[in-house]
């Protein structure tokens, strides 16, 4: 039995690079999610650090979280019953948020008092974490288009589920990470040119006309929010109210900031600013230069956790890795793109960066099953260590002379 001093010690012996750059990102949105949300916190709660102090809880039970899913056993991780348990929580979760009261037309939230639970952030990790598995249990078949039908089904289901909030910007993560990682399990150059093509239609279905969409039974703000982005000027108090005043922030920013803490855009200018828009006030305050290093950082953390998952020798971690990646580039992404006119108003949350519970909680999730993949394949390598030459067939060592050898 190991004592208390040396199960602290396994629990924090993490990677450094991955848990560093958490930890860095975490501690700089928590700064600005206090600059950002002063102002309104202080006119709506009369306590300006309301959101701050409620995002430093965040950040410790996130922490513990993802150093608790770094240690979980392998069979845990692996264990079906577990995954149809947490399935039904999450689907049980989803049926109570449809009798919640709507918060701008869509009901995504269930109040918990400390935080408000948005159960699509889960199916998020839950597509990633099923999807791993049941790639890594049949490599050998992966180019049969079977391959992909359960992990397929159970992210459409959820999707569906998800869409009778509705919430289509959640959707379109999930579906898109589910795409991506399928297509990183190898599939053949055809697949990938027909999702390419699938993704550029998609976003140019953007620049139809909205009376096309609500034959379908789209909603007229949905449609507002994911066609007013290529000229938010045709509707400056309306639709496009949110991405002008982001322009207007980070205008004002230009290349060095004006200064932590003295934003205008915040004074209730823009919406959402300690949210969805936290990066045009990290910009107004913090300038160009700021925002480029953050960037820098949260794709830097991207491309480390990708690095990670090419060494793992484990096709369950070397997903999850790939999948975590995916899900943090595309979130990034949108809420980038959203605030610099590129892609749509869906309300997404910058990773690591803006204030939320939920968000950050599947954020440190994410964390957590990365932290655990390279904690698997470090244990594994030190248990199995690499054949010495004298260990290698006849075969094996004729092959190496003649590498060496050309």
């Amino acid at each position: 039995m190991l004592n208390f001093h040396e199960k602290m010690k396994h629990l924090l012996n993490v990677d450094p690079l991955i848990m560093g750059l958490y930890s860095v990102l975490s501690i700089f949105g928590l700064v600005m999610i206090y600059s950002a949300s002063s102002y309104y916190a202080l006119a709506n709660q009369g306590n300006s650090e309301a959101f701050m102090v409620k995002q430093f809880v965040f950040i410790i039970i996130g922490i513990l979280m993802a150093l608790g899913i770094s240690v979980l056993p392998e069979k845990f991780l692996k264990n079906q019953k577990v995954m149809m348990g947490v399935a039904g929580v999450i689907f049980i979760l989803l049926v109570i948020v449809l009798f919640t009261t709507g918060v701008n037309g869509a009901k995504s939230w269930i109040n918990l008092k400390l935080f408000s639970l948005q159960p699509s952030e889960l199916v998020k990790l839950f597509v990633i974490w099923t999807s791993a598995y049941i790639y890594s249990k049949n490599e050998r078949s992966k180019r049969d288009w079977r391959f992909y039908l359960i992990p397929a089904g159970i992210t459409a289901f959820f999707i569906g589920m998800i869409m009778l909030q509705p919430d289509l910007g959640t959707s379109i993560i999930i579906a898109g990470v589910a795409v991506l990682l399928g297509l990183m399990t190898g599939v053949s150059n055809r697949a990938l040119a027909i999702w390419g093509v699938v993704f550029a239609g998609l976003y140019g279905l953007t620049y139809l006309d909205a009376s096309i969409f609500e034959k379908f039974g789209l909603k007229a703000y949905q449609l507002s929010r994911f066609t007013s982005f290529h000229n938010p000027w045709s509707d400056p108090t309306g639709a496009g109210y949110q991405s002008i005043q982001g322009y207007l922030g980070l205008s004002r920013g230009s290349w060095i900031g004006t200064g932590l803490s003295n934003s205008v855009q915040k004074t209730g200018f823009l919406p959402e600013a300690h949210t969805d828009f936290i990066l045009a006030i990290v910009g107004e305050e913090l300038g160009f230069i700021t925002i480029f290093i953050l960037l820098l950082a949260i794709f830097g953390l991207i491309i480390a956790i990708i690095r990670k998952g090419n060494k793992c020798r484990n096709l369950f971690g070397k997903y999850l890795c790939y999948g975590v990646a995916i899900l943090f580039l595309i979130q990034s992404g949108i809420n980038i793109g959203a605030l610099v006119g590129v892609a749509p108003l869906t309300g997404v949350p910058l990773p690591l960066i803006s204030y939320g519970g939920s968000s950050f909680f599947a954020s440190s999730a994410g964390i957590g099953l990365v932290l655990w993949a390279i904690r698997r394949d470090k244990e594994s390598r030190e248990q199995t260590p690499p054949p010495t030459r004298e260990g290698l067939p006849e075969e094996e060592e004729e092959k190496i002379i003649e590498l060496k050898a050309m």
